[in-house]
């Protein structure tokens, strides 16, 4: 599963949780979590009433427009980290606020180096 090295999903019980572009805006590749991060529970609203959702702090990397990159990776820029609070939805949710992207498994920092 080469796919998802460096990556995790959080579960709670029997339930796994997903990232999705209501609550975390555009791009969700370009998340990350670290290792370390403190998870807090809270009970959500509207939709999501009586479900617990779950918050944790990480990092939004952004690297400039790819057609203004230069050809060879070690002319390019470092990316920009941004310190970003992620808000993870019940999976079995997703999808009832309008169309976006949505993530289960989420950059683990540890592994940091975009």
């Amino acid at each position: 599963m080469r796919h998802v090295a460096g990556k995790v999903a959080i579960q709670r019980g029997p339930l796994v949780y997903c990232l999705e572009q209501a609550d975390n805006g555009e791009s969700l590749h370009n998340l990350w979590l670290p290792a370390d991060a403190p998870f807090t529970t809270f009970e959500g609203n509207g939709l999501f009433r009586h479900k617990i959702l779950i918050q944790a702090p990480g990092y939004r990397y952004e690297q400039s427009n790819p057609e203004q990159q230069p050809l060879w990776h070690y002319d390019s820029a470092p990316a920009k980290r941004q310190t970003q609070t992620l808000t993870f939805i019940p999976w079995f949710s997703w999808a009832n606020r309008g169309e976006g992207e949505m993530r289960i498994w989420v950059n683990e920092e540890k592994h940091c180096h975009p």
